[in-house]
């Protein structure tokens, strides 16, 4: 008896829970005009591209300090020198001297998504 119970409660769930992970999944077909879904869709873009820009910025400035790392450890000056050393000061000068230009640019997109995001709420 209680086997039986578990084994049609087992197949009831699964029939129930069948058509409401499917819904989950669907993507809408056509734009809604509703404002509240407008809005949350222009935000969403605008993150969208605050993210991409966010992550070019960060790609560029990680190959500079790639770029200074390698060269410091090829320098024959810091020949007999602790390689971690090495590689930890001119990460850290790089890092230091790629600052203000990676700061710029994350200050124009966040502006660009506040204003993407002022747009959005009108």
């Amino acid at each position: 008896m209680k086997k039986t119970t578990i084994c049609i409660a087992a197949v009831i769930l699964a029939a129930l829970s069948g058509p409401v992970l499917a819904q989950g999944t669907a993507a809408p077909a056509a734009k809604s005009s509703d404002s509240v879904v407008q809005m949350r869709a222009e935000r969403r873009a605008a993150d969208d591209t605050f993210k991409k820009g966010k992550a070019a910025a960060q790609a560029e400035r990680n190959a500079k300090v790639k770029a200074a790392v390698e060269a410091a450890q090829k320098d024959p000056a810091n020949k007999g020198k602790d390689p971690m050393v090495v590689q930890r000061d001119a990460k850290s000068k790089t890092m230091k001297e790629t600052k203000a230009d990676y700061d710029a640019k994350i200050k124009a997109l966040s502006a660009e998504r506040k204003a993407a995001y002022s747009a959005a709420g009108k």
